[in-house]
């Protein structure tokens, strides 16, 4: 057991450091620090679950997938984890573990203990343990020893409740050779696609179908809300020409920002060495400026005069009009503006936005119109509804077809006859590996399931399968085992089964006891954390 503890420390030192000791307590189903009373959150057993221990256990878990991630851990994607319902499962859990333990009078004695935080890699000083190491490790996690100390405790408790169960857990060779014609097993498969695409001519639709279909589709077809502009564009590279350089503004730029011309080997480079290049970032910063001057005039111009269109053709500007736009597709001109939705969202016919900055410019826009999001008569988009109808009835005869094929085959039917009557070839896979894609035929998981299920007494799967826009009708043909020594493998295979299975079954208890409780009432969630 304590190797299994020390082997498990060693791991999580080697990834993160002291971080292991908060980590340890969640895999073992949660921290058991903090005995004030603040309230509760639930009861096992008549066991409480206090406020305070459910806080302690939820910051762990958030610490945890912070290490865990770092930078890539997004807030939004936090809240999408739903951490406060997994730290009270952890402590629930954990109580249920507890309880099972004190019921078969295990116990664990305070030498056991003491070994286990002595074996701790990170408390070690040439390998020997040291204290000073455990009490500083403990002071940067904030935790009290007893705090420390209980979660080994109750960790070895659990190694021990998984160790009795382990004992109730076999794999039979019956399992092993299972697992092994798993990976090594090969597949061959006879099979007709049906196109659906053959069946889209059959396809008659009345206007009263049509509309039946997009009443029941409605939203299918919904339009979203569209707007047209109009704008005026300030390129900051429509003033660069103008602009007077003076070799003051070279002298004052080469001082200040002259660390960004610096050469690799750390040295500085002669003013006259970058002078071009000085020039170039000065006319593009005071071109921009102007730009931006012009915009903010032209504003304060047609806001007092409400002339788009006049100061345009005053001051010899273009004035771009775009095409009808969603929100999610706006012109290229305005698509690199951030927020922009946020600026023309709320505007009305006529309205003007607020000079808005592109990386290569400044812009004006002015709303022309907009149009609700709505769903469409069918007048308005009868191609659209008409297609959609086709695709869905051409799908529905194509799999009828299909089911009433493999109710034929399944009765007795000749699988090349059948292929002859309708047109269709019966192809084959030749043999292929388990997996979600398979030769000739696409990806489909839920065929890739059906496959290992065939047999020479069931050679047909229970239906038709919808692959890549056809429905493809499969016949087991003929299956081999790959000879890669399994003797060899048998002993590898079935520890590996053990383990799974020794997993599988202890979190399934966890489960069952849990699901039992909830039933008799014997745990309760407080009302507090049901609003949360």
């Amino acid at each position: 057991m304590l190797q299994f503890m020390r082997k498990h420390a060693k791991n999580w030192l080697m990834k993160l450091l002291l971080g292991l000791i908060i980590i340890v307590f969640i895999f073992y189903f949660g921290t058991m620090g903090g005995k004030e009373k603040a309230g509760d959150v639930a009861t096992v057993g008549g066991k409480a679950i206090s406020y305070v221990d459910f806080r302690k256990e939820y910051e762990n878990l958030i610490d945890l997938y912070r290490r865990q991630y770092g930078e890539n851990l997004k807030e939004e994607t936090l809240k999408k984890l739903n951490l406060e319902q997994k730290a009270l499962d952890n402590l629930i859990h954990q109580a249920i573990v507890l309880q099972k333990a004190k019921d078969l009078k295990i116990e664990v004695g305070p030498e056991e203990v003491q070994a286990s935080i002595a074996s701790y890699p990170a408390f070690q000083r040439n390998g020997v343990f040291d204290n000073r190491l455990y009490q500083q490790a403990l002071r940067s996690v904030k935790m009290a020893a007893g705090d420390f100390e209980d979660a080994q405790r109750n960790g070895i408790l659990t190694l021990k409740l998984e160790g009795l169960m382990r004992e109730s857990v076999k794999v039979s060779d019956r399992e092993v050779l299972e697992f092994y014609r798993i990976q090594n097993e090969k597949t061959n498969l006879a099979f007709l696609k049906i196109p659906c695409l053959n069946y889209r001519s059959r396809v008659k639709a009345s206007d009263a179908d049509l509309e039946k279909f997009l009443a029941e589709q409605g939203e299918a077809f919904r339009i979203p809300e569209r707007m047209q502009v109009k704008y005026i564009f300030f390129r900051g590279d429509d003033f660069a020409r103008s602009m007077k350089i003076s070799d003051e503004d070279i002298k004052n730029y080469y001082n200040f920002y002259g660390d960004s011309f610096r050469r690799k080997d750390g040295k500085m480079p002669a003013r006259a060495d970058v002078r071009e290049k000085i020039i170039s970032a000065i006319r593009q910063s005071k071109s921009m400026d102007t730009a931006q001057a012009e915009a903010k005039k032209a504003r304060n111009t047609i806001y007092q005069d409400e002339n788009f269109d006049a100061y345009a053709r005053k001051n010899n500007l273009s004035v771009h009009t775009s095409d009808p736009f969603t929100r999610n597709n706006p012109p290229a001109d305005l698509a690199v503006i951030k927020d922009l939705d946020e600026y023309i969202g709320t505007l009305k016919a006529d309205q003007m936005s607020p000079v808005l900055s592109t990386p290569k410019g400044f812009i004006l826009i002015q709303l022309i119109s907009r149009k609700s999001s709505h769903i469409p008569r069918l007048a308005e988009a009868r191609s659209e509804v008409e297609r959609r109808y086709a695709d869905m009835e051409s799908r529905r005869l194509c799999r009828k077809e299909a089911e009433d094929i493999l109710n034929s085959l399944k009765k007795g039917g000749d699988l090349n006859r059948l292929s002859r009557e309708k047109g269709l070839r019966v192809d084959e896979t030749g043999f292929f590996a388990q997996g979600a894609r398979i030769p000739k035929i696409g990806e489909s998981r839920e065929l890739a399931q059906a496959v290992f299920q065939l047999s020479a007494k069931k050679p047909y799967p229970d239906q038709a399968f919808s692959v890549d826009g056809n429905y493809v009708i499969i016949r087991l043909k003929d299956r081999k085992l790959e000879d890669r020594n399994y003797e060899s493998t048998k002993a590898g295979i079935a520890q590996f089964l053990l383990r799974f299975k020794e997993k599988l079954y202890f979190q399934s208890w966890i489960a069952e006891t849990k699901e039992a409780l909830l039933k008799e009432g014997k745990i309760k969630i407080s009302e507090e954390f049901e609003k949360m």
